[in-house]
């Protein structure tokens, strides 16, 4: 599913698909792959390490797909990455998203905007299965993903998805 040749927006699905619901970001991107992606280079990869800082700068956008612990399950949530100000551990395995885009600052002298697209999951454990509500919303996430992908992430934008699925329940 990693696409070599280099594209204008960067998808990014996180997590582990062998701990249920944390497999979202995974799914939601192979998705993406069968559907074409043509505009997109899309990885997944299990955590967030500093290497990806390479793959970011050479994009116009980056969107990561991920699944959240916090909040109620199947909860949406999209959100723009600023660069973290406080200096983080981006050289070990446990990068955070605002680290890698400080990193990618830091060391490419720019980076493209971030988005991360999260849902809340109910299970974590051990397990190949998504729960059943992650597996209804996927759709949505997928949806969310590519109109990002489509038009790019301003504020007013960003509302205006969220609005929309609100409002029609997808």
């Amino acid at each position: 599913m990693n696409a070599s040749a280099r594209k204008p927006t960067l998808i990014i699905g996180i997590g582990n698909p062998l701990r249920s619901d944390d497999g979202l970001g995974w799914a939601v991107a192979q998705r993406l792959a069968d559907d074409g992606g043509e505009n997109c280079a899309i990885h997944t990869v299990h955590q967030l390490t500093p290497e990806l800082a390479q793959w970011i700068a050479e994009t116009k956008l980056v969107i990561m797909v991920d699944a959240s612990r916090e909040g109620e399950p199947g909860t949406v949530c999209v959100r723009p990455v600023s660069p973290s100000t406080q200096p983080g551990a981006a050289g070990t395995h446990d990068t955070k998203p605002e680290e890698l885009t400080a990193l990618t600052e830091a060391i490419y002298g720019h980076c493209p905007p971030v988005v991360i697209v999260s849902m809340t999951g109910a299970n974590f454990s051990i397990g190949e299965q998504l729960s059943p509500i992650i597996t209804r919303r996927i759709p949505l996430v997928y949806e969310i993903v590519r109109q990002v992908c489509a038009t790019g992430l301003s504020d007013e934008k960003r509302s205006e998805i969220l609005y929309l699925h609100a409002k029609t329940g997808t």
